[in-house]
């Protein structure tokens, strides 16, 4: 969570992923998103360090703000087509599911470990916005989101540079 890369300079992987049964599959299909990111979180993050009320209470708040009640809604359209809609968060990028998670990770476990961090982002667009909503005036985190002037879309320039602040 504190580390951008492995130490190999490439992503962080599980050890092992962990096989579901069709009955937890199924169960999990009636689940909203924000019950399955609270499901698939506990499969990797053990209950000693983060206990599964804990959790839960991040999870939710990590999804207060998006505008759907459901976080994510599934559109069906002509001939059986369905589309999934990612676009309902703070930033309307599909980045908010994930970096909103990451927010109340971070602020958890900083407060836990009573730390400070900078986190330095480099942007040509929607992950400035996303990242600096997901950290947006929590105490122990400092955001700097570096944008290439006139190379983002308008909104993106003044989701980025109208937030009002302490970090």
């Amino acid at each position: 969570l504190f580390s951008g890369y492995a130490r190999d300079g490439g992503l962080f992987m599980p050890e092992e992923i962990p096989s579901l049964d069709l009955a937890t599959l199924q169960t999990w299909s009636t689940h909203t998103y924000p019950q399955l990111v609270e499901e698939i979180c506990s499969l990797f993050i053990s209950s000693e360090d983060l206990p599964r009320e804990d959790l839960s209470d991040l999870i939710s708040r990590a999804f207060r703000r998006f505008r759907h009640k459901d976080v994510v809604e599934l559109a069906s359209l002509k001939n059986g087509l369905n589309v999934l809609e990612l676009w309902h968060g703070v930033t309307y990028a599909f980045k908010d599911l994930a970096l909103s998670c990451v927010g109340q990770l971070l602020q958890y476990f900083l407060k836990k470990r009573k730390k400070q961090i900078t986190i330095v982002v480099g942007t040509s667009g929607d992950t400035g916005s996303a990242a600096i909503e997901s950290v947006r005036g929590v105490d122990n985190v400092n955001i700097i989101v570096l944008l290439p002037r006139g190379r983002c879309s308008p909104i993106q320039e003044l989701q980025m540079t109208t937030v009002i602040e302490d970090n």
